[in-house]
């Protein structure tokens, strides 16, 4: 029988509608991407998702992270290395005298070595190869009629079926936070109004909440808070016990990581929105953010990209048509305007818009 991937899954907190709901759709679609920002527990949720399908029929359970794959068209050897499964496989070319190494390298090798063999594999941090992963991955599960396959990205991915993957409800995340603070002996009730606004400036982010508790090894949890509400110090705060890839053990790693998936428009319009400390629509984007730099029609562009990336967020009503900047990402693009030496202009355009009546 095969054994769970990891046990990411075991700290899992305030997901269990989700991971339910992720399960079904698995179980329907057979491919579904989980989407959402960086931190917000992607592969976690996949972990338990998996957990939850074992035991099962399964020939083969597996996964692959993509993070350290840079090189275009190596998705399908990536996949099959995890699956260990080769089927008829060519030769790489490999300069020099070492030995030719076996690689699966298009969709119809990788569909041929999985076969009818019923299989589970996730794949996570698909977000820097999407087309070609959602390429590879409809055509291996249109091929092999026993592949189940559950992806997580940082940008939507043209799959069967997507779960968008919210942060923690206020509730959730103060008890996530008071687990993690057991780990270095402080007691902290989740009911607690200092855990509740712990969480509350960090979003409800999960890997947030792991890094904000992982100061309780420096500090007790009366000086958290007011740490943890200078935002530019919680960018580069690490947690000592957290095993996490180094594009996670920051949160300025985590956001530099999603920075580089932007298009320059798009860096460009997160930075200046930074100026916006309450919800703010397009109309109000291209207002204040617009320039010869920046052009209206670029701008709206920009604007739809950064929203499917979650670097922005819809409001829920009363804020029609109205997005926030989450305050840790907010941090990151002030930053960001900072190093363009374009801040005093652009508080000024949007102190004089905000003055003007919007």
């Amino acid at each position: 029988m095969p054994e769970p991937l990891d046990g990411r899954s075991a700290a899992l907190v305030g997901r269990d509608a989700e991971a339910i709901e992720v399960e079904r759709l698995l179980r329907e679609h057979r491919l579904v991407s989980v989407v959402g920002p960086g931190g917000v527990g992607k592969s976690a949720l996949a972990a338990d998702v998996v957990r939850r399908m074992l035991p099962g029929p399964w020939a083969a359970v597996a996964a692959t992270d993509l993070a350290g794959l840079e090189t275009p068209g190596q998705v399908p050897h990536w996949m099959a290395c995890a699956l260990r499964l080769w089927g008829r496989p060519r030769l790489a070319e490999v300069a020099g005298d070492r030995p030719r190494l076996p690689v699966v390298d298009t969709s119809e090798h990788l569909a041929e070595a999985v076969g009818d063999r019923p299989t589970l594999l996730v794949v996570d941090t698909c977000e820097h190869l999407a087309e070609e992963c959602a390429d590879v991955l409809v055509r291996l599960v249109e091929a092999c009629a026993g592949m189940h396959v559950l992806v997580t990205s940082r940008v939507p991915l043209r799959t069967p079926a997507g779960y968008p993957l919210p942060p923690l409800a206020p509730e959730a995340a103060a008890t996530l936070f008071s687990r993690a603070a057991l780990r270095f002996g402080a007691s902290v009730t989740p009911e607690s109004e200092l855990a509740r606004r712990i969480c509350t400036s960090l979003d409800g982010l999960p890997l947030a909440v792991h890094l904000a508790a992982g100061g309780l090894a420096h500090r007790t949890p009366d000086e958290l808070l007011p740490f943890v509400s200078r935002l530019r110090h919680v960018l580069d705060l690490t947690s000592p016990v957290t095993p996490l890839p180094s594009r996670q053990r920051t949160l300025r790693a985590s956001l530099s990581w999603s920075h580089r998936l932007c298009t320059p428009d798009e860096r460009l319009l997160w930075a200046r929105c930074s100026v916006f400390d309450e919800p703010f629509t397009l109309r109000d984007a291209l207002a204040v953010c617009s320039d010869e730099w920046l052009a209206a029609s670029p701008l709206v562009t920009a604007f739809a990209g950064l929203a499917a990336q979650s670097v922005i967020t819809p409001e829920p009503p009363p804020h029609p048509a109205a997005f926030r900047m989450p305050r840790v990402t907010r941090a990151y693009g002030r930053q960001r305007l900072e190093l363009l030496g374009e801040e005093d202009e652009f508080e000024r355009r949007c102190a004089a818009w905000c003055v003007g009546g919007r």
